[in-house]
């Protein structure tokens, strides 16, 4: 348990903006997907196959270096 709740299961950002996306959109057969977050100092990637509103996480990476105010310093300057 964790603050009091009961912890099921713990995934990175891209994966729950993924599910989150597939709740409302009931995509049909299957779908390879790749979903990025890049912001708040990290940039991370998760490959993900959704079949019958079934998730399958296939691959995860990030870096923890890339992102964040340096990013945010290149942008402003663009």
């Amino acid at each position: 348990t964790i603050a009091g709740l009961t912890v099921q299961r713990i995934i990175n950002e891209p994966t729950a903006a993924a599910i989150a996306y597939g709740i409302d959109k009931k995509a049909q057969g299957e779908k390879n997907v790749l979903v990025f977050d890049l912001g708040g100092g990290t940039f991370d990637v998760t490959l993900l196959a959704i079949d019958g509103g079934v998730f399958e996480v296939l691959a995860t990476n990030g870096d923890t270096h890339l992102g964040g105010e340096d990013f945010d310093q290149r942008i402003m300057q663009y």
